[in-house]
């Protein structure tokens, strides 16, 4: 099933096709949430999308779900983020708790997910048009959110609030890499969104890619960035010095961040002794869908250190495929250098996986886990404080990363607790090489999603 990208949810672009530029989108009359071009594709989305319509239609109509959302609302508007983000949250579990019917997982997800709201005060549409009928006044369609004028992806209940809201919303943003502003990100994420659902070519929703070449020599990627790079890629794509490439490079850096963080990790541990080893093992704890849908993406590994011969990526986490080892496609040059890849996957908690081990295991050049969610441990059901234990007792040179700041602060105080010490460079701080494509953060009203956008702490 192809992913719809996030803009369709909001009605900003159509929910069947994804048109958006040059068409007129009208919204759905039952639900008022999503969009259409036309008819056609509305007919066309009607056997999907009905249930969704019914759910909404009635949750709407339901007393007791309007009682309990019209009381989280507050009595004054609200520019803390982390209240704001409390509140959005409480907001979604109603309509999770009301949302009833045979609704696809992606379709209840997706609506919770990127219901538009006022970013002071968390009112969306639905809860604006259930306070009204409350209160006893006429429920019209001119009562809406009013969209920002330039990115049109953040929203306020009234001209009011948008006064209040200014600053928040066009100042820089101390979160994002080079202090660029929410309005600024949203434009690019619209964009990013938009190219990765209709035009790359992707793997379950990831595009990867892997440059076609081979370093000649190490090089340290302190002090470097992604911008040094692109100079590479351009070439190796072969585009003009001339073409707008932010979408595309965007694309790319999703998923290189992957192995170009773990190269960081290990220059800021390990110097760079461990480039000139035969076999380079990376442990990767926690693993999921899209590391094991990338896979490939870690030869990038191979290309930078030429000296490496065999790389070794052990995928470790409850959702580990249960494959056993894999070899990998890997390039020409690889195959005639006599190099290899090997990929292991474990399905089972990092913590169980070396203790069953005992002194058998044996120490990995860097254990990592991207994007770790550590903090939500107890709701997703991993036990991360128990694997972060045995990262330190065994003294396992180790790198945790995070989607934001509040979420790499967070890990940061548990690896900490665990007996940690951190290592300064390593977190919890922004990642130079995080992935420079974001999504709006879920539930949330202001932040992003930005694949190990934060380093939540390193440590050996």
């Amino acid at each position: 099933m192809q992913r719809k990208p996030w803009p369709a949810w909001i009605g900003l672009a159509c929910h069947n096709c994804f048109k958006q530029m040059d068409v007129q989108l009208f919204k759905c009359s039952g639900c008022r949430r999503i969009s259409y071009c036309g008819r056609g594709c509305q007919n066309s989305d009607w056997k999907k999308h009905k249930d969704m319509c019914k759910a909404l239609s009635s949750l709407e109509q339901n007393p007791f779900a309007a009682t309990e959302l019209i009381s989280l609302l507050p009595t004054e508007p609200i520019t803390d983020v982390s209240k704001l983000a409390k509140l959005a949250l409480q907001q979604a579990n109603v309509y999770s708790k009301y949302l009833h019917g045979p609704i696809e997982i992606e379709n209840r997800g997706s609506w919770v997910q990127w219901e538009p709201r006022c970013i002071v005060c968390t009112r969306t549409d639905m809860v604006i048009r259930m306070e009204a009928a409350v209160k006893g006044k006429t429920v019209h369609d001119t009562m809406h959110l009013i969209p920002c004028p330039e990115c049109k992806l953040s929203f306020c209940c009234s001209h009011a609030h948008w006064d209040i809201a200014h600053r928040l919303h066009y100042d820089p943003c101390d979160d994002l890499r080079d202090g660029r502003s929410q309005c600024y990100m949203n434009k690019l994420a619209h964009g990013q969104s938009m190219i990765g659902a209709c035009c790359l070519d992707s793997s379950e929703g990831h595009f990867v890619w892997i440059p076609n070449r081979i370093k000649p020599g190490w090089v340290s990627l302190e002090g470097q960035s992604w911008e040094g790079e692109f100079g590479d890629f351009r070439k190796i794509l072969e585009m003009p010095q001339s073409t707008a490439s932010t979408f595309v490079m965007a694309a790319i850096s999703d998923t290189l961040t992957m192995p170009m963080t773990i190269l960081y990790a290990l220059c800021k541990l390990s110097g760079d002794e461990w480039t000139r080893k035969q076999m380079l093992t990376v442990h990767i704890v926690g693993a999921s869908s899209r590391e094991f849908f990338c896979g490939r993406v870690f030869e990038e590994i191979l290309h930078r250190t030429p000296q490496v011969k065999t790389l070794k990526i052990v995928m470790c986490g409850p959702e580990a495929p249960n494959h056993n080892t894999l070899n990998p496609e890997i390039c020409s040059d690889c195959i005639k250098r006599g190099r290899s890849y090997v990929l292991e996957f474990i399905p089972e908690a990092y913590h169980d996986f070396v203790r069953k081990q005992g002194s058998d295991f044996k120490h990995p050049d860097l254990c990592i886990g991207f994007n770790s969610g550590a903090n939500y441990s107890r709701v997703c059901g991993y036990t991360w404080p128990a694997t972060f234990k045995v990262l330190v007792e065994h003294k396992i040179p180790s790198l945790i990363t995070a989607y934001n700041r509040q979420d790499a602060e967070a890990d940061a105080a548990l690896l900490r607790a665990a007996g940690a010490a951190l290592h300064p460079g390593l977190g919890p701080v922004l990642n130079p090489w995080g992935s420079l494509k974001g999504a709006p953060s879920p539930h949330n009203v202001h932040g992003f999603l930005v694949n190990s956008g934060w380093l939540a702490g390193g440590f050996k």
